[in-house]
């Protein structure tokens, strides 16, 4: 009586050789690319948490819709960039706060956009 396998193969074993390269998937550009971590829970409504890695790339055209890395008043800032081709402006995912335009001669540029974000399912030792 001959005796055959059951189920299937994984997909995985093609890979086994092959270590997994972060890099190669996230960062596309190297030169322009840099890490952050989110501090606090500000965009917490956005899915951003303390302690998210984000990937920022400045090469990206910002457009808006894109979650950007903003300088404010000389403090790098996560905000959501929002506007029409003519009006720009940076936006918490907290309702309660305002808007903040993009004006020429503002103290506020973009630094950055985010590519990827980052973040632990499960609690960490930091959170118990």
């Amino acid at each position: 009586m001959k005796r055959g396998a059951s189920g299937f193969p994984s997909p995985a074993d093609d890979y086994l050789d092959t270590p997994l390269d972060l890099h190669r998937h996230l960062v596309p550009r190297p030169s322009s690319t840099f890490f952050m971590q989110v501090e606090g829970n500000a965009q917490a409504h956005a899915g951003f948490h303390d302690g998210d890695l984000l990937v920022v790339d400045r090469s990206l055209a910002t457009r808006p819709g894109h979650w950007v890395i903003a300088v404010i008043e000389g403090e790098l800032c996560l905000q959501r960039l929002a506007g029409t081709s003519r009006y720009l402006w940076l936006c918490s995912a907290h309702p309660n706060q305002s808007r903040l335009p993009l004006e020429a001669d503002g103290d506020c540029r973009l630094w950055g956009v985010v590519s990827h974000v980052i973040h632990t399912l499960h609690a960490t030792d930091r959170e118990r």
